[in-house]
């Protein structure tokens, strides 16, 4: 009777991890999906990582959020703010874009003109993390002013240097699933929001300080 009930409950928890896995599963492929649909028209893209990182915070944090409607809601939140930041994410990507593309039509250039491609490069990167790290300010700090978000996300990007160099090695994957026809159905179902559940758990830290942080401005 005793193995009997001990095999019981063996089968529960198995059954119940299965559909733990499932759910995360189902998660990543509709979290992406909604985040593709919702970041075409290009200026949204802000949105939809800001919807998606603020998911994903409440599923590490074992929340029960609905994910359609909690998308939405999160997506729509101070809207006007998020396309603000968007205007200047998707206005890095541009510039980046089209100066390596004319860089690379260009085979005879001068050593002036290669380090300053360079210095732009880096530039256009460091602008590039340092907006993707007003996720983490956002989250705590939402009703904060967009200078002041960019000034905050940039001292947490020299603090947290080592998981700011990991945030940039997560922001890699999607670029890197584009190049190949197989990755790029993986990237399809979970392109963008594995690499964001990652950001969420990198960030873990991060949050946790600024949290600590308002608490003590509160006090």
């Amino acid at each position: 009777m005793k193995d009997k009930k001990q095999k019981q409950r063996y089968e529960e928890s198995f059954y119940q991890k299965i559909n733990n896995v499932a759910d995360w599963i189902i998660r990543l492929i509709m979290i992406n999906i909604l985040m593709i649909i919702t970041s075409l028209p290009v200026l949204t893209l802000y949105s939809s990582l800001s919807a998606g990182y603020q998911l994903w915070h409440d599923y590490v944090n074992k929340e029960e959020t609905k994910l359609f409607s909690g998308y939405f809601t999160y997506f729509k939140t101070r809207f006007m703010k998020k396309l603000s930041i968007g205007s200047v994410l998707s206005l890095i990507i541009v510039i980046g874009y089209l100066d390596a593309t004319y860089y690379a039509q260009i085979a005879d250039v001068s050593i002036f003109y290669k380090l300053g491609y360079f210095v732009m490069i880096a530039m256009l990167t460091t602008g590039f993390i340092v907006t993707l790290f007003t996720l983490v300010v956002f989250q705590v700090f939402p009703e904060a002013k967009i200078p002041l978000m960019f000034k905050l996300a940039l001292y947490l990007s020299g603090k947290y240097f080592f998981r700011l160099v990991l945030l940039f090695m997560t922001m890699i994957i999607p670029i890197a699933m584009m190049m190949f026809p197989i990755t790029q159905l993986i990237f399809v179902f979970i392109g963008i929001s594995g690499p964001l559940l990652l950001n969420v758990l990198i960030t873990k830290k991060i949050i946790i300080y600024l949290e600590g942080m308002k608490e003590n401005a509160t006090d």
